[in-house]
């Protein structure tokens, strides 16, 4: 059995920065991934190409995939999502047909300190800075 070293704060961040980044990049590099997606930006009015995916995780449920995240606007709301994709021609492949979905703004509730105990930046901070990344291509952290 091997023994991992354990990471420090700002490592840890920098990994949860990465899978920010990682998730950004996949949602604006392959479209066809997230017709559900841009499908439910659009119902409540925001526009795909005016913010980024920073977090996403997905399950397999009774004849859809479930998809829960985060989507930081341009102009700084985090907007929380869970959305159902319906199956497609195979069991575990999105169609990209939206079948049920709600979002919530937590920005009032998404804290975006640069230093918190602990955990050394918040997500929101690293959130805004992925935002920073996708307008200039630089990253800040």
């Amino acid at each position: 059995m091997s023994r991992r070293r354990q990471q420090n704060v700002q490592q840890q961040a920098n990994s949860r920065l990465e899978a920010m980044i990682d998730s950004a990049r996949d949602f604006s590099g392959h479209p066809e991934r997230y017709e559900w997606l841009r499908a439910l930006l659009a119902t409540y009015s925001l526009d795909p190409h005016d913010g980024v995916l920073v977090e996403l995780s997905s399950v397999p449920d009774q004849g859809c995939w479930t998809h829960s995240g985060l989507w930081l606007t341009a102009d700084g709301r985090f907007i929380r999502f869970v959305a159902d994709e319906a199956y497609g021609a195979r069991p575990l492949d999105g169609s990209g047909r939206l079948e049920d979905a709600s979002i919530e703004d937590v920005t009032t509730s998404t804290p975006v300190s640069q230093h918190v105990p602990g955990a050394g930046m918040s997500d929101g901070y690293l959130a805004l800075e992925v935002l920073r990344f996708a307008r200039t291509g630089s990253k800040q952290a």
